[in-house]
């Protein structure tokens, strides 16, 4: 072998093959992340005339739907994929993010106060990280949508990701109202670092970026000191505090039928999976300029076949299956092209598995190909292109991967990206785990429209079980104050733990509240003397109107005697004694008019009978954090009008509240009670209506679900309400609870034949299975419990 002299070796070492060398080498980490620069609108550079936005998406509840609706959110995500013009493209991915069970602790756990109830708090505290560390996945999984245009101009690009960020958050909204929002550019950092540097504290203030020194670079935030490619099939990932390996994989084969399973089952699995599906549309022309041409390959290989059967004696049109499928396949596509609105579409789809060792690397792979494979798709790693694979799995929009599969958008739009609804609000109460996920279910109804709500099921099914864990998440953790209306005697044991107020109610009770009590502060919302005498009539009206009510006239008088009263009582400095049902029967009586009279004597019996319970000045305590309301004891004619004149004694407390900036929470066990009359369901549906703007949280609590939708009032207030908790139901009950809430099929299991403690939650527009139970014993436990067994 001739080997070229030292000298001469040199010399062919030209200044070309130099820079060519050196260009193909990177200086760093930095210049191995897919994009130039980041704006503070969010928008990043990605290079030459390539730039990208990104926008975050909430998950709709696609896997619970009923299959009609699915094919409906199909269609609408089929539109969404349909509006990007030629030259642009779109990377839909789903990130999952560690997010340990102390992290998620430190969301749930309460602080001890030093008031007596610590222990409670504490056994609060052990209950909930004995539920997070059993059923938790530790995960969350985001959804982003990261839009990438060509554009020479930096105002042009702007602009126009900005008008095409607008119109799909537009589009998204009409799916199922998904919430988005674009992100901006400390957003879009911190899912990058979430991804390169997971674990590690991200810090990122606009303000000290703009004054650092020099020219800063976003890159450094978000980098990780080093990526080792020196293994053909996965990189290792060091920075200061976290180092991982990580692989990426891509789905080389796919079937002529897609699943809209393929995503939510990858995204499902209990590691951390990112995936990434690249788009990029042809406009109409070039789609059907490339079905001809790839028409007229397959046609000359149909050539070409026949030719070589001919050769060999074999029948011409013995054609192998492959071929004649691509043929066939074709002419669908040619004739779908063009009887449709629909496009080509180039796609690939990654998949990013990052682990802690190589064994736990190596399993989780093998758990990804057998997702995939189960779906008749077939997923590879990339091999010496993992650094390339990395760029694609960013939420960068970037895609520097050379292989693509063609699509139709239809067919792209089977890769939908919605799964299943998590609620993990900040500052929300912890609700148990969602029984199709296994994560934590924290929800805040004070973030919502408003914050009425039902808890219904059947008896047995833990509606009281599940209100008092809320009612204790409440109590034991905020400075809200919580009442009661117990007809059962069942949250009793609950007021005494807690030092709360327990008020009997009843005709010979010892225990007064006159139903004329009145807070003459500045509401707001009306005069309150006028509004109080509303009042006032209504519930004369259930006590003595019987089943027709009271008539014009009676109302009339009642109306102007209350008036009177209350006029009186604010003319004099509204002193400390209140109007009376005594005071009352001595106005109408008074009034000159037969029919007064007559209200007088018949309001004989409630001011000095044996009804004359609610007569007199109010004599208990109001202004307990925790009050329940014992109207066990409320029994015959007294029962309706006793709930209204505790209602009304709420609504006061509401008032102070409001005014002393404190929220309210009012639950009514049997509230359907309510509604078999005409005056109480009134009141009932006025309170549920002024809620929202006194703080004020009505939480309604029954078994009996047919009598309560026979009501056409109280099934609207079901429909639109932002928080239920169905749990165990019977067979009819279910039916029309899916009929009035448009639930489905699989929503419907979630809440028959579960055990007690179990159910489907809705909270906002999600609709959450959840799982609330908790071990027997301990302290909470024994006072939630009702059962017999339980109490012996």
């Amino acid at each position: 072998m001739t080997m070229l002299p030292m000298k001469a070796r040199d010399r062919s070492d030209t200044k070309d093959s130099r820079r060519r060398r050196t260009a193909r080498r990177p200086k760093g980490v930095k210049q191995l992340i897919g994009y130039d620069s980041m704006l503070r609108n969010g928008i990043a550079h990605l290079g030459g005339d390539r730039w990208s936005a990104s926008i975050a998406f909430r998950d709709i509840n696609y896997q619970l739907s009923p299959e009609a609706h699915q094919m409906e959110i199909i269609d609408k995500w089929a539109r969404v994929i349909n509006s990007f013009d030629a030259g642009q493209s779109v990377q839909i991915a789903s990130y999952t993010r560690s997010r340990g069970v102390r992290e998620i602790l430190a969301d749930v756990m309460m602080d001890e106060h030093g008031d007596g109830l610590d222990e409670y708090r504490r056994d609060y505290n052990r209950l909930a990280e004995g539920k997070l560390e059993s059923v938790s996945r530790d995960t969350s999984t985001i959804k982003i949508m990261t839009v990438t245009i060509t554009e020479n101009d930096r105002q042009a690009a702007c602009a126009t990701l900005n008008a095409l960020c607008n119109n799909l958050v537009a589009q998204l909204r009409n799916i199922d109202e998904c919430a988005a929002i674009r992100l901006d550019r400390a957003h879009r950092l911190r899912l990058m670092a979430e991804v390169l540097r997971p674990g590690e504290s991200f810090t990122f203030d606009e303000r000290r970026f703009a004054h650092q020194p020099g020219q800063p670079d976003t890159k450094d935030l978000v980098c990780p000191w080093s990526i080792d490619a020196r293994k053909p099939d996965r990189l290792d990932v060091e920075s200061m505090d976290s180092s991982f390996l990580h692989r990426t994989m891509w789905v080389s084969s796919l079937p002529p039928e897609l699943s809209d399973q393929l995503v939510n089952d990858l995204t499902g699995l209990r590691a951390r999976v990112d995936v990434s599906i690249h788009l990029a549309p042809m406009d109409r022309g070039d789609s059907m300029t490339r079905v001809r041409r790839k028409n007229a390959e397959i046609k000359m290989q149909i050539m070409d076949q026949r030719r070589r059967n001919r050769k060999q004696g074999l029948d011409p049109d013995d054609l192998p299956d492959d071929l004649a499928d691509q043929q066939e396949q074709l002419g669908q596509l040619r004739d779908e092209l063009r009887q449709t609105n629909q496009r080509l579409v180039d796609s690939i789809i990654v998949i990013g598995v990052s682990a802690a060792s190589e064994e736990e690397l190596e399993l989780t792979c093998r758990n990804v190909r057998a997702k995939v494979n189960a779906h008749s798709c077939k997923a590879e790693s990339l091999k010496f292109m993992q650094l390339e694979g990395l760029t694609a799995e960013l939420p960068l929009g970037a895609n520097p991967l050379p292989m693509t599969r063609t699509l139709t958008t239809n067919s792209a739009a089977i890769l939908i990206p919605f799964t299943t609804q998590e609620v993990f609000e900040p500052h929300g109460l912890f609700y148990g785990s969602n029984a199709r996920s296994g994560n934590p279910i924290l929800a805040d109804r004070r973030s919502h429209m408003n914050s009425n709500g039902f808890v219904l099921g059947t008896s047995g099914g833990g509606k009281s079980f599940t209100v008092k864990q809320e009612i204790a998440g409440m109590f034991l953790n905020r400075d809200d104050e919580v009442i009661v209306i117990d007809p059962e005697r069942e949250y009793l044991p609950l007021a005494q733990a807690f030092g709360g107020q327990i008020i009997p109610i009843s005709a010979g009770s010892g225990a007064r509240i006159n139903p004329l009590d009145i807070v003459l502060d500045e509401t707001g919302d009306g005069d309150p003397v006028k509004q109080k005498t509303n009042n006032v009539v209504s519930m004369i009206g259930s006590l003595i109107g019987g089943n027709e009510g009271l008539d014009p006239v009676e109302k009339s008088l009642v109306d102007r005697a209350a008036l009177s009263l209350y006029v009186a009582y604010r003319d004099t400095g509204a002193g400390s004694w209140q109007p009376t049902l005594q005071d009352l029967r001595r106005t109408l009586d008074g009034s000159g008019e037969p029919a007064g009279h007559e209200l007088a004597v018949a309001l004989d019996s409630y001011t000095s009978g044996s009804l004359s319970g609610f007569n007199g000045q109010t004599n208990v305590n109001l202004s307990n954090r925790l009050t329940v309301f014992d109207v066990s004891g409320l029994t015959g004619e007294l029962r309706t009008f006793g709930m209204m004149v505790v209602i009304d004694q709420v609504w006061n407390r509401v008032i102070r509240n409001r005014a002393a900036g404190r929220r309210t929470w009012l639950y009514i066990d049997e509230f359907h009670r309510f509604f078999g009359n005409q005056y109480s369901a009134g009141q009932f549906k006025d309170i549920y209506k002024r809620a929202r703007k006194y703080g004020l949280g009505v939480t309604g609590i029954t078994q009996n679900i047919d009598e309560l939708l026979l009501d056409q009032d109280a099934s609207m207030m079901l429909s639109n309400s932002d928080f239920l908790m169905l749990l165990s139901q019977n067979g009819s009950d279910a039916d029309s609870l899916c009929e009035l809430l448009k639930l489905s099929e699989e929503q419907r299991q979630y809440f028959t034949g579960v055990m007690p403690g179990q159910g489907l939650m809705k909270i906002g527009n999600a609709y959450v299975p959840f799982d609330g139970r908790i071990p027997s014993g301990g302290l909470l436990y024994n006072l939630y419990s009702t059962s017999f067994d339980d109490r012996r």
